[in-house]
């Protein structure tokens, strides 16, 4: 249990803002002094069953112990349903997650994606309230017509705060050809079966064209804000395969896959993830490079994607 527990205090330490000390935080929760917090981080004193429980509880880090014989991978996720209520919890869920990574000394985000990253479209609310609704099944089901109304000031805030939050943390994107096509098939269908107004439709197709604006900003200084440490590489790799977020925290790693359209299971496992890692780096050898000195590829990229925009507009009359 040593080597676990030794696992688990690194785990706490990344998850603390740089400035609290870790055996006094570890002491504050437990009711022990300084002294005693210091042997159970170092290992001369093992942590009780009801120890772990509170730390995991009280920093937000899980405790994983996996026997070596049993390749098994522990998952963690969020039930949410369908509908549009529950978008705030999930939404609440999602800003948690994305603090705790910010309030990390060393953090790095590489997604593979074939859906426009959301936390790119969540700076702009039609946008953002038309995913949602579409991510919606039971309503899109049903005869309700999207009106961003119908979402409260709450998740447009959360949502804002989100994309403010994912801007500060440095990160590596790669995307599908058709990463962009995919929001672009979704609002034709949601025109064409009655579900948007052509004037709703245009301001969705505005916004999505103001993303695509942003990221092409991001790739040509390989940074998303005017910090020099919010570094941004951008790929384009044609076959992808998965879904996934994988947050390096330099001496540990996480991994978020989606599942389900938009919600989301979560690992600590490091196996799993160092896998994940190489997987992720050898799709990058096979990637085109749209960050920096990658300028053709990425108007060529952008190009057919503001085209597919125009095209959309101009069958919509």
């Amino acid at each position: 249990m040593d080597n676990q527990q030794a696992l688990f205090f690194k785990s706490i330490k990344s998850a603390l803002p740089d400035y609290q000390n870790l055996a006094l935080s570890v002491a504050e929760e437990l009711g022990i002094s300084t002294n005693e917090a210091y042997k159970k981080i170092r290992g001369d004193s093992n942590l009780t069953f009801q120890q772990i429980i509170k730390l995991s509880d009280s920093f937000g880090v899980p405790f994983l112990y996996k026997p070596d014989q049993l390749p098994t991978v522990t998952f963690d996720y969020l039930s949410v349903d369908q509908e549009i209520p529950n978008m705030l919890l999930y939404l609440q869920d999602l800003l948690k997650n994305l603090k705790q990574i910010q309030q990390s000394k060393h953090k790095h985000i590489t997604i593979t994606t074939d859906d426009i990253p959301l936390f790119h479209f969540f700076k702009y609310p039609e946008l953002t309230c038309f995913k949602l609704f579409f991510w919606s099944d039971s309503v899109m089901n049903t005869d309700v017509k999207f009106d961003p109304s119908l979402f409260a000031a709450e998740i447009i805030e959360i949502s804002k705060e989100l994309n403010q939050i994912y801007l500060e943390i440095p990160c590596t994107e790669i995307w599908s050809k058709d990463t962009v096509h995919g929001t672009i098939e979704q609002i034709r269908y949601a025109f064409e079966a009655g579900y948007i107004t052509k004037e709703l439709a245009e301001q969705i197709i505005e916004q999505v064209r103001y993303c695509l604006t942003d990221m092409n900003m991001y790739a040509i200084s390989s940074k998303k804000t005017i910090d020099p440490n919010h570094i941004f590489n951008w790929y384009n790799c044609d076959v992808l395969g998965s879904i996934a977020y994988l947050v390096d925290f330099k001496d540990r790693m996480a991994c978020y896959n989606r599942f389900n359209t938009f919600n989301y299971l979560r690992t600590e496992d490091q196996i799993y993830c160092k896998q994940t890692k190489q997987w992720m780096q050898g799709l990058i050898m096979k990637s085109v490079s749209f960050s920096g000195q990658g300028e053709k590829h990425r108007n060529k990229y952008l190009y057919n994607a503001f085209a597919e925009c125009d095209k959309l507009l101009r069958e919509m009359g």
